[in-house]
């Protein structure tokens, strides 16, 4: 119910909402209506008779119980102060009620009783749906879980070489890296170098700088 107008509003709406399902609706029915009574050779003119004397008349009693409707419902919400489907179920009766008044206390309660149980229907459907397409509620295991990880840290937050990072590589406890592993500065330029391989190019070791051996 929180995608609706406001209530001021909300009768033009509603009013002209159902003008509109009973005017589509009326077409429909008329349309077969009037192609099954008419005569061979008369068919189309007795469906578009049929179509404009009586789709309009079923349109205008739609739009009449879709404005009370929500007269009704602005009414009940401004004295309770909350919208919940008790609202709907005794705007829906009141509904029934007042448009069968002309027929008498039964027809009146009778009316009454159609459109309480209508509308209780038609938002107990509503309410099942909505808890059918809704996402799982989160349990405590999911707040914890959110809570250990930090969605703000850098993704580098452990340096060059991280401490996860270094022990998923090697295998080992997570020990941070040796010094020499580290960047240095020299006269000419910045190079990686590891450990041996600093001034003992010729004895085999291997060198980091990034663009070939120095």
């Amino acid at each position: 119910m929180a995608d609706r107008e406001p209530c001021p509003w909300r009768i033009v709406d509603d009013v002209g909402g159902a003008f509109s399902m009973g005017a589509v609706g009326g077409t429909v029915w008329h349309t077969i209506k009037g192609y099954r009574m008419s005569p061979r050779g008369g068919k189309l003119a007795g469906v578009t008779s049929a179509v404009t004397a009586r789709a309009p008349v079923l349109g205008g009693q739609f739009a009449v119980w879709g404005g009370l409707f929500a007269c009704c419902d602005c009414t009940l919400t401004a004295i309770r102060q909350k919208e919940d489907p008790w609202n709907a179920i005794i705007s829906g009766a009141a509904t029934g009620g007042i448009l069968a008044a002309r027929a008498g206390p039964q027809a009146m309660a009778s009316g009454a009783l159609v459109g309480g149980v209508l509308l209780a229907l038609i938002e107990g459907m509503g309410i099942m749906i909505s808890r059918a397409f809704a996402p799982p509620v989160p349990t405590a295991e999911d707040y914890q879980r959110a809570m250990q990880q930090d969605v703000t840290a850098p993704p580098t937050a452990g340096g060059l070489f991280p401490t996860g990072g270094f022990q998923m590589a090697t295998g080992g406890g997570g020990a941070p890296p040796p010094d020499s592993m580290y960047p240095t500065d020299s006269d000419d330029g910045t190079t990686f170098r590891t450990e041996g391989s600093s001034n003992e190019s010729g004895k085999g070791g291997s060198s980091w700088f990034p663009f070939g051996s120095s």
